[in-house]
């Protein structure tokens, strides 16, 4: 029995595009993220999807309902999809973050697998759930195909977890925003089948 699970992160937000660090606040999407949202519906559409997933954050669940409704499915919240804690970094510019935190950042942008938020969550702590939430989703929809939308990093470390290697390839995987990556389960084999792809894309990325 193959369980196709369609990993998706959410459509673009406005600080996606200036730098800014969100984390747990409640972005919506901008216009390009919108339609970037209904350009991936419009090429899932044709597939038989059993259940569509979220991240409580509003910038996944817009993206999660605008998938969901050619279906006529209700996405479920899964709290552990959530993105991560981070704590003192949360609304600040990258350049702000890079200054008052020299080397947490440095850290960040090359090896973040060890890393701990200041007042937030630690790498191993979103790993954790990240990957209990997939698995979940693959007991719950047994050899039927199934939608996550959530993060940029949950969608990393699920990928590095189905790969079999260690989170410290994390910043060698690039997820876009609105793309779309499949990990097919077979008999607990896990395979990689699509990485980051955008080709529903009807402009180039921003």
């Amino acid at each position: 029995m193959t369980t196709t699970v369609l990993l998706v992160r959410h459509g673009q937000t406005r600080s996606n595009v200036t730098g800014h660090y969100m984390g747990w606040s409640e972005e919506d999407l901008d216009g390009v993220g919108y339609r970037q949202a209904h350009e991936l519906a419009s090429r899932l559409a044709g597939l038989s999807i059993a259940s569509i997933y979220t991240s409580p954050l509003k910038r996944a669940s817009t993206t999660a309902s605008i998938i969901a409704e050619p279906y006529g499915l209700k996405p479920k919240v899964l709290n552990d999809l959530i993105e991560i804690k981070l704590g003192d970094w949360q609304g600040l510019h990258e350049t702000e973050i890079a200054r008052r935190w020299p080397e947490q950042w440095k850290q960040s942008q090359i090896d973040p697998s060890g890393l701990t938020m200041p007042n937030g969550e630690s790498f191993a702590q979103v790993a954790e759930r990240a990957v209990r939430a997939f698995e979940t989703v693959v007991v719950a929809d047994q050899g039927h195909p199934a939608v996550i939308v959530t993060h940029d990093v949950v969608v990393r470390i699920v990928v590095a977890y189905v790969l079999g290697v260690t989170y410290s390839i994390y910043r060698r995987i690039k997820i876009d925003n609105a793309s779309l990556t499949v990990v097919q389960v077979r008999d607990n084999s896990k395979h990689l089948v699509t990485l980051n792809d955008i080709s529903h894309y009807r402009a180039a990325p921003v």
